[in-house]
């Protein structure tokens, strides 16, 4: 891909140096597109899909933790459920395609990676379980959290 990237650059600049009259302007906006969409695919290494599974390692302050939340210290409460529930419904979506993927017969390693979509979208499950119950103020908002705690507790009795 750098290769490419050069390669593109020696022709942007090869024609940035003639007459602009000159210059064929459709074909240097979609060489100029191209290369942009390179540029932002070489970029993405070492950073995460929308699925939060990473095209290389994202460490530090931002880096993910196993279950692809952000460690990041002092996020406001108030969007910890949202992200809760984005993270399940990422992390169930990828279950879901790699499920179905394993079940048509293709990639052998989608078992895997459907298995730990689906620990991962139950722990943020958890968690926002979790967060409501801390958060619950009221005692009729306490019952409704336990009401629906206690049904889940029977399914696994099951």
């Amino acid at each position: 891909m750098d290769e490419m990237i050069k390669k593109i650059e020696e022709y942007i600049t090869k024609k940035s140096k003639q007459e602009f009259h000159t210059v064929d302007k459709d074909e240097l906006f979609k060489v100029v597109d191209i290369y942009k969409d390179l540029k932002e695919v070489q970029s993405m290494n070492g950073y995460g899909n929308a699925y939060g599974r990473g095209y290389g390692e994202n460490v530090g302050y931002n880096a993910y933790n196993a279950y692809n939340e952000y460690n990041r210290r002092g996020v406001d409460s108030k969007y910890r459920a949202s992200s809760y529930m984005d993270g399940m419904r990422g992390s169930y979506e990828a279950y879901e395609e790699d499920r179905n993927e394993f079940n048509a017969g293709g990639n052998y390693g989608a078992k895997e990676d459907g298995l730990k979509d689906l620990d991962s979208m139950l722990h943020y499950n958890y968690k926002l379980i979790k967060y409501i119950k801390e958060t619950a103020t009221s005692p009729e908002e306490k019952e409704i959290v336990k009401k629906h705690f206690n049904k889940a507790k029977e399914l696994m009795n099951v």
